[in-house]
Order: structure tokens, then sequence, then C-alpha cells
């Protein structure tokens, strides 16, 4: 009876940790979103050049993080490879990495959340983890490694597996009012045509990530002897980001939220202005991540693949957006992440299915372009522009 009664109550505490970690992220997210609003919206609002002071000052924040709480956290590939290698994310750092990624994005930078949802899911579920282990030993329970073959391992862990269950629900849930309207909604319709313009425009895209990778580099060689000075680094990528926010519209934040507003205006905004916000975008990501803001760079790089599309769309009228948006997109993104099909899974969860050969091209370009171009005698592929944090 007692051995019953300790089973029930281990599975009640994994369900509610694993509804916490969900609740924590979801909250975290509601409150980055929460805080830019009040800081641009409402405080600083009638401040005169409000962008070069607001994002030069989140620059001296970010430094002084970098200071005096360390470099925290690790790129998110860091994280994954992390996990992968030893099934943990040290959690120790938490709260540091958490509070430099908070300053980075309230105060306008061209980054997305994606960086703080790894390190919290990562970390915290670690942590989960450590208390159900805890527990375990408490209640004399068996352990999963104890366990003979991986089914009996996979049945005893079923109390981190209600965690991830209720967490994930939870997140989910909690999340739905935040980015319930997608991300975005095209008026046409998608046409077997289509995949055609899928080819040219994903060869631009693709154009588009490479020179966010040679980009990469050049702004890591530009703040490396500034390292030792953080504050002062930070400070120049927050100047930087605020005097292309003067001169350019949707510079600021991740994107997410800019992408319907870029397509419904881009007649307005033109081609020379949406292919510099592309141009500034692939720029500013990098120019930011090394000089120490922090955050994660999928949703900005998708968004200036988008406004890169847009600006194909707006040259050329006779293609259609949803073929450049998203075959430019996809394309660029599968240029800069390790392996090229992840990008074909993140464009079919964000967007409509029916648009699904539009990107179903432009990686397959991708992928064939890599493969011919390893078959050349001598020649290898640049690094990709993702990697796990070396600092």
């Amino acid at each position: 009876m007692k051995k019953i009664t300790d089973l029930l109550l281990l599975g009640l505490v994994a369900a509610l940790l694993g509804g916490s970690v969900g609740a924590v992220t979801a909250g975290f997210l509601h409150f980055i979103e929460w805080t830019q609003r009040l800081l641009w919206e409402v405080i600083s609002v009638n401040l005169p050049w409000q962008t070069l002071l607001v994002c030069t000052l989140g620059g001296v924040l970010v430094g002084l993080c970098q200071r005096y709480l360390g470099d925290h956290p690790q790129t998110i590939n860091g994280a994954i490879a992390t996990i992968n290698k030893t099934g943990r994310l040290d959690y120790t750092h938490l709260p540091h990495g958490l509070a430099t990624i908070s300053v980075s994005l309230i105060f306008g930078a061209s980054l997305g959340p994606e960086s703080a949802i790894i390190d919290l899911l990562g970390g915290l579920g670690t942590w989960v983890g450590d208390m159900i282990r805890s527990l375990r030993q408490r209640f004399d329970l068996p352990r999963p490694a104890q366990a003979k073959n991986r089914l009996e391992k996979l049945l005893q862990s079923w109390p981190n597996l209600i965690a991830l269950l209720v967490g994930t629900v939870a997140f989910l849930k909690l999340l739905a009012g935040l980015y319930g309207g997608g991300f975005l909604n095209f008026r046409e319709a998608f046409q077997w045509s289509d995949l055609l313009w899928s080819i040219p425009c994903g060869l631009i895209g693709a154009a588009g990530g490479y020179l966010f990778m040679r980009l990469q580099t050049w702004t890591k060689k530009l703040a490396a002897p500034l390292k030792q000075k953080p504050v002062l680094r930070g400070t120049l990528g927050g100047f930087a980001l605020g005097l292309l926010a003067l001169f350019l519209p949707l510079m600021l934040f991740s994107g997410q939220h800019g992408l319907q507003q870029a397509y419904d205006q881009a007649a307005q905004l033109g081609f020379v202005t949406l292919l510099l916000i592309a141009l500034a975008r692939l720029f500013i990501i990098n120019g930011l991540l090394a000089t120490g803001w922090k955050g994660g760079q999928f949703l900005p790089i998708m968004f200036s693949g988008a406004a890169l599309g847009l600006a194909i769309s707006v040259l050329f009228p006779a293609i259609p957006a949803p073929a450049a948006v998203l075959s430019a997109m996809a394309a660029l993104l599968a240029v800069v992440i390790p392996r090229p099909i992840i990008a074909l899974i993140l464009m079919a969860l964000m967007f409509p299915l029916q648009y699904v050969g539009i990107s179903v091209v432009a990686v397959g370009l991708v992928m064939l372009g890599q493969r011919l171009w390893k078959k050349r005698p001598g020649q290898a592929l640049p690094e990709t522009a993702v990697q796990p944090a070396s600092d």
C-alpha cells in the first residue's frame, strides 16, 4: 500500500514540476512582450532620438551583465550539443543568462526568444529530472539506470514522461494568446507555378545565407579586440542597432510580429527599403551577438529572408509574394543552420501546409548545391553560421 502511495505521489509531483516549467517558460515570454511595450510605447515614447538612446542604454546594460554575470547563456547549438552529449543542461547560471537575454530583448535586439526557451526548458528540465531522481531515492523506487532493456528503462521513466507531457501542454496553452494570430497570413492561394518561381528566389535566398555567414566571421573579428571590454563592446552594438533603426523601419525585435506588417506594407516600403532592411538585419544580428547581446537567430533570420523575398516580389510583380517570401526564407535558413532539413521542418510547422512545396524546392536547391560543392576536389563548404559558443 505504501509503495502505491509513493508512486502516486511521485506522479503528482512530476506533473506539478512539469507544469511549472511550462508555465514559467510561457510566463517569461509574456513578461518580455509586456516589458517591451512598456519601455517602447509608454516610458520612452516621447524621447527624442528614441531608438538611438534606448538601444545604446541597452548596450550599456548588456555590457554590465556580461561583466558581472558572465557570458551566459550559450548559443542554441551549444546548448543542444551539451544536452545530446550529457543529457543535461546546467542550471547553475540560468538566472544570469535570463537576465542578459531579458535586457537584450527588452531593449530592442534584432534577436529572438529561442535561446531563452532552450535555456529555460533545458535547465529547468534538468532540475526536474534531478528532483524526480531524488524522490525515487527517498521512496526507494527502482531507477531507469537499473533497467535491463530500453523498454523497461522507458517504462521506469514514466515520471519524466508525465512531467514532459504536462509541461508541454502548459507551455502551449499559456503561449497561445501571444502567438494566436500566426506569423504570416498570405492573401494569395498556392499555385503550381509558385514552384517554378521558387527556384530563382531560393537561389537569391541562399546567396543571402552565405552573406550572413561571411558577416558572422567579419563581425567576430571586428569585435575580438574588445572582448575584455564588455561594456564598451555592448554599447557599440546597441549604438549600431539604434542608428540603423533611426533610418530603417522594422529593425527592432525578433521580427515575428513584423512579418505581417512587412507583407501588408510591401508596396509602400518599396524595393530599396525592403532590400536594405534584409541586408541590415543580416548584419546587425551578427553584430549584436559579436558584441555580447543575447538571443536566438532563427526568427530574425527568417524575417530577413521574408524582407528579401518581398523585395523581389515588389521588383518583379509577376512573382507571387508567397513564392518569393517562403523560398527566400527557407533557402536562407537552410544555408545558415547545420542541417538544411531542419529548415524545412520549421517552415512546415510555422506556415500553412498548402505552401510547403515552395519550401521543399528551396531547401532542395540548397541541399543539391551543397552536395555538388562537396564533390569538387579540394573544396569544403564554409562552416555553418550557427555555432556552439566558444567564448
